[in-house]
């Protein structure tokens, strides 16, 4: 049976129909509306990390590796801003001790990259006084140290402990690992070595090698 309206009814149920429409139309747009803000304050904060990283990049200033030895207190190999002087590499590796023949010492020569810095003792009478040629002497000397960083299938215990997150256990395990693999093959295997881990292995990767 079919129900008939009269027009009140009928107008009644237009404006009814109009409202729920005109509701269900403001929600949608209110939604999008907010879809559209999230997503713009997103694309904002994109574009500020994007800068911060760009500006990050533009002000990093290049470094040198240089290979401290001798008489200071913490002996190893050190990332140092270019143009750094010999009292610079000595600070990093924690100062002289009070053994340190400082006379022998030129600490205002300015350092390259991949030198080897050699403080004496005072007992040690060294051909030339100055660091210059203490510096150019230890070119000759064969070390773990080569263009490429730290080579970690000769480093000793020692040098690998200069190495950024690498202690007394880390170092000892990685000698332990290469005498029974018999020497890393790449320098990513190193992360088979229990502790560490892929960021440990992103902190010290551009400092090593293998040879």
């Amino acid at each position: 049976m079919v129900m008939k309206l009269n027009h009140r009814q009928k107008l009644i149920m237009i404006i009814f129909i109009v409202i729920v429409f005109a509701f269900i139309f403001y929600t949608n747009q209110l939604k999008r509306k907010k879809e559209i803000y999230i997503l713009s304050e997103s694309q904002q904060e994109t574009v500020i990390e994007y800068q911060e990283s760009q500006n990050e990049t533009k002000t990093r200033k290049p470094t040198i590796i240089v290979h401290v030895e001798g008489e200071v207190i913490q002996p190893g190999v050190y990332e140092l801003p270019e143009e750094s002087r010999v009292f610079h590499a000595i600070e990093a590796a924690g100062g002289l001790k009070s053994t340190a023949d400082r006379k022998q010492v030129n600490l205002a020569k300015k350092i390259l990259d991949e030198e080897k810095i050699y403080i004496p003792t005072e007992e040690e009478n060294l051909p030339n006084s100055s660091l210059d040629q203490v510096v150019s002497q230890a070119t000759i000397v064969t070390t773990s140290v080569g263009s490429n960083g730290l080579d970690i299938n000769k480093a000793s215990k020692e040098e690998l402990e200069s190495l950024p997150g690498i202690g007394n256990t880390l170092a000892q395990r990685i000698i332990d690992y290469r005498s029974e693999k018999g020497g890393f093959q790449r320098i990513e295997e190193l992360q088979n070595v229990s502790g560490i881990g892929e960021k440990k292995f992103s902190e010290i990767k551009d400092k090593i090698t293998v040879k």
